[in-house]
């Protein structure tokens, strides 16, 4: 039996959390595997684990150099004697290469799911105390390698998602909806939406539109005066954060307009699994995952004007739209969670050996 101790310090449910729960999911119920999640007690991941049957131990907060934290993981490290530690956030990798520091009893695997370059200092060595590091992307797995994290040590595993968590009902919207989601911070670039949507305003090939925004974060009062001074109010709606899920089958049009630091973006693929077209920004990891023309439409990043020539031409032209949707519907069958899990048991097995 070979025993997988998880690790999550993160303390909202973003990509990667979501990423932790399919994995501890799936180990829970594979042959070989005996799997341990340590979040903190107030973790988002808890009610899921808690619904689902999966062990789970308490940590005693989301802070990576709190003493209580520290003593805890050394604790669990002793208890459950892992063979492998696998840590899924920046914290979380702090902590787990703090016990490996301390007490070298486990096989310790990174996932690196940011683009950013490793800072130097400790932030830097605690990605190379570990035995593996999994980037979700390659370009992430190309920036590690010039950080100087050695090349044989690096792996890439893309994100997955769970399509059969996703609608593809047909919809029926009164009016166009174009939509996005995510975090409203830098990365994701909603300013060059917003700029986008104030082209769409003064085209004259376009029917009545709204646009859903669903997301909460440190740019929304920056994004809604910017909506102002467009004139664009009455046309954008902030839904705060909401599960992508209830919101896709709302959206004629899914725009990903992000601008940096992706790593493999799981909206990209939800959009796939619920047949909306997609319209992405050219940063390497969405071309890691998108062909232009093929499963959506791509365009220049930080380029407004771009992007709503691409709303245009997909509002306009249905074949695209219609090839667009299968195209997705066929490349999401790469990036499922079952298959992001099979890579994972794979690795951990080879650690093992």
């Amino acid at each position: 039996m070979l025993k997988v101790l998880l690790l999550d310090l993160g303390k909202i449910m973003r990509g990667g959390q979501r990423q932790v729960y399919y994995l501890a999911r799936a180990l829970h119920h594979a042959q070989g595997f005996d799997p341990l999640v340590a979040i903190p007690g107030d973790s988002p991941l808890k009610a899921l684990f808690l619904a689902d049957g999966i062990p789970f131990a308490e940590l005693p907060s989301h802070s990576d150099y709190n003493p209580m934290n520290v003593f805890r993981m050394l604790s669990l490290v002793k208890s459950f004697k892992p063979d492998v530690v696998h840590t899924n956030d920046a914290k979380g990798a702090s902590l787990g290469a703090l016990a490996k520091k301390l007490r070298n009893t486990f096989r310790l695997v990174h996932s690196r799911r940011v683009s950013y370059k490793l800072k130097p200092g400790w932030s830097r060595n605690k990605y190379l105390l570990g035995d593996v590091m999994v980037a979700v992307s390659r370009e992430i797995q190309e920036i590690l390698v010039t950080c100087g994290v050695p090349e044989e040590k690096t792996t890439v595993i893309h994100s997955g998602i769970d399509p059969a968590m996703y609608s593809t009902e047909p919809r029926h919207h009164p009016m166009l909806t174009l939509g996005a989601v995510g975090a409203l911070s830098s990365q994701k670039g909603f300013e060059v939406l917003i700029e986008a949507l104030a082209h769409l305003r003064k085209s004259p090939d376009m029917p009545n539109w709204q646009c859903m925004i669903a997301g909460e974060g440190p740019m929304q009062q920056d994004l809604k005066r910017q909506a102002e001074k467009l004139k664009l109010a009455d046309s954008i709606l902030f839904l705060g954060y909401r599960d992508s899920r209830e919101v896709l089958p709302e959206i004629d049009i899914l725009t990903v307009p992000s601008v940096d630091g992706e790593g493999s973006n799981a909206v990209i693929k939800e959009g796939w699994a619920t047949r909306t077209p997609v319209i992405t920004s050219d940063l390497p990891s969405n071309l890691e995952l998108v062909a232009h023309e093929r499963d959506g439409l791509v365009f220049k990043n930080r380029d407004a004007a771009d992007l709503a020539a691409c709303i245009v031409r997909l509002v306009n032209d249905k074949e695209l739209s219609d090839r667009l949707v299968e195209g997705g519907a066929e490349s999401v069958t790469g990036y499922t969670d079952k298959t992001m899990a099979r890579r994972y048991m794979a690795l951990y097995k080879g650690l093992r050996t």
